[in-house]
């Protein structure tokens, strides 16, 4: 019956006989006695199948087996090593990027936790013009928007409850008092590029009224209703608080949408998908929404 074949703990026992030269060094080096690591090696040589040379003096050279045996357990300690240096380096920091508001009011206090639950670095990039960045240019981007865009991958967040605000000096300045049927005769920011096709500013678009300012940012709209220049469709978390800013009673519009979206190419890797799914169970659970079809 042949001798059973050296498995992978034999192996990192006969390199590390051959590197030390001894049974006396190798067991120094693997803190365990000198007769438990002979011990082991009788157990490999087993059978009559040797892989050390001894001389008189005690040192240990491989025979033409061991040489083999030592060069393919060298191998298999390089590979090791390259893939535990590998998964142990801290990788790039995922690139997320979003508008200011979403920025304030959600991702800077979503982000450590989510840093804290994976043992992965994040990166937050606030940009105006978000919806013009180069996909190559981050991993994820969180935004208003009506679905994912062509050659993206989407999961949607969730909603923010959206209401109609002014300006207190441009209440005054036009008399508005108690509710609005109609926008007829307001000036209205209106949202233009991606934002103008979700079903919030669709809604206003049919509001009426005469188009003050057109942008494709939330919070230029903020500013701009707030400086007097007209009735907004804003996000309640944003401006809600906001003393430059008056609610106005009127009719009901729909919800703003927030997505997470990354580019189809990206979507497979774990560290997109992953945070994707938990950003939307993370956005709900903030916002206190109910996660019926999470």
């Amino acid at each position: 019956m042949a001798a059973p074949f050296p498995d992978w703990n034999d192996l990192r026992d006969i390199l590390l006989i051959s590197d030390a030269g001894s049974l006396s060094g190798a067991a120094r080096i693997a803190q365990i006695s000198q007769s438990t690591m002979s011990r082991r090696l009788a157990a490999i040589e087993a059978n009559g199948q040797p892989i050390f040379l001894r001389d008189e003096m005690g040192r240990m050279t491989p025979n033409a087996r061991g040489v083999e045996l030592v060069a393919a357990a060298r191998e298999m300690a390089a590979i090791y090593e390259r893939i535990r240096s590998r998964l142990n380096e801290a990788g790039p920091p995922l690139k997320v990027v979003s508008c200011a508001m979403l920025a304030r009011l959600f991702l800077s206090p979503a982000l450590p936790v989510w840093q804290a639950r994976s043992d992965m670095a994040a990166e937050l990039g606030v940009h105006d013009e978000v919806y013009a960045l180069d996909e190559d240019s981050f991993d994820v981007m969180v935004a208003p928007m009506a679905n994912a865009p062509e050659r993206s991958t989407g999961q949607m967040l969730g909603h923010f409850q959206m209401g109609l605000f002014a300006a207190p000096q441009y209440v005054a300045a036009h008399r508005i008092r108690g509710r609005l049927e109609t926008l007829d005769g307001q000036g209205v920011i209106r949202a233009s590029k991606v934002l103008a096709d979700m079903d919030c500013y669709r809604w206003l678009a049919r509001q009426g009224g005469n188009v003050s300012l057109l942008s494709p940012n939330i919070p230029t709209m903020a500013e701009a209703c707030a400086a007097g220049l007209g009735i907004a469709l804003l996000p309640l978390d944003l401006a809600g608080n906001d003393p430059q800013l008056l609610p106005l009673d009127g009719p009901k519009p729909p919800p703003c949408e927030i997505w997470a979206v990354a580019d189809a190419a990206k979507a497979a890797d774990p560290r997109v998908a992953g945070f994707m799914k938990w950003a939307r169970g993370h956005f709900r659970a903030t916002r206190g929404e109910v996660q019926a079809d999470a």
